[in-house]
């Protein structure tokens, strides 16, 4: 398609597509994870059982609390179900503009951007979540009992696990700004110092909490991605180069 006589009525047109279907599939998602509430509360709230052990004492302070908060569960199980197709829709969106060789990584993009997405939550879940809890509960006098409820740690907690996951799409975002030319590989290369900098600036905007133990699990992981994507992107444009010149 000709980029050059295709309007941007239509492009707008294209993307608010892309956001219905999406959240089309968010909602069915949601409503198979309602079954799941109760277990996915269980999962997600685990490492703060982990922590606590036999002092965990979780409340709700208002009746409506805990049914929100299952419904808060189940969509956040729809937006991992969910995904994957969330991803080929932005693919999808990008393909018009993309060559014939490029368009068959559709595929890849989507499996590949998927996993970093559920790596970054499980990354969060098993080891982020777990020290920064511990954190916060030392940091706690022995004379004062904490009685925590359970919405507002489930909120700390699935704003913890989604920053992470949105986070652990830079080497993917890296990638595609290298392979299609958007950024040099030399500038990405020569911009690392910029990116520690930045690293640690939208670690502080993310988490949810201001301490530096936090920004720093946050921070340390994007500088390591950012590095994997230059990889990726080398290695990808070096076998370009060798398909293009047999």
């Amino acid at each position: 398609m000709d980029e050059a006589n295709y309007p941007i009525t239509n492009h707008l047109k294209d993307l608010r597509a892309i956001l219905v279907r999406s959240m089309l599939w968010i909602g069915a998602g949601l409503i198979v994870c309602i079954a799941f509430a109760d277990r996915l509360i269980d999962w997600l709230l685990g490492p703060v059982r982990q922590v606590m052990g036999e002092k965990t004492n979780l409340i709700v302070l208002t009746p409506h609390e805990y049914f929100f908060t299952e419904m808060k569960a189940a969509l956040v199980g729809g937006i991992l179900l969910a995904s994957p197709w969330i991803f080929y829709q932005i693919w999808c969106f990008a393909a018009p503009g993309l060559y014939r060789h490029e368009k068959k990584m559709a595929f890849s993009f989507v499996a590949i951007t998927a996993l970093c997405f559920v790596g970054g939550i499980l990354f969060a879940q098993h080891f982020v979540f777990p020290s920064v809890f511990n954190f916060f509960i030392e940091s706690v006098p022995e004379h004062i009992q904490g009685n925590y409820s359970i919405g507002l740690l489930f909120s700390f907690t699935t704003n913890l696990l989604l920053a992470f996951g949105l986070v652990f799409e830079t080497p993917v975002l890296v990638f595609l700004l290298a392979y299609f030319n958007l950024v040099e590989l030399s500038t990405l290369r020569s911009g690392r110092r910029y990116v520690i900098v930045l690293a640690f600036i939208v670690a502080a905007v993310l988490t949810p909490t201001p301490d530096p133990l936090t920004q720093t699990l946050m921070a340390v992981p994007i500088i390591l991605l950012y590095e994997l994507g230059i990889f990726w992107a080398r290695m990808a444009k070096f076998r370009f180069y060798k398909i293009t010149n047999l």
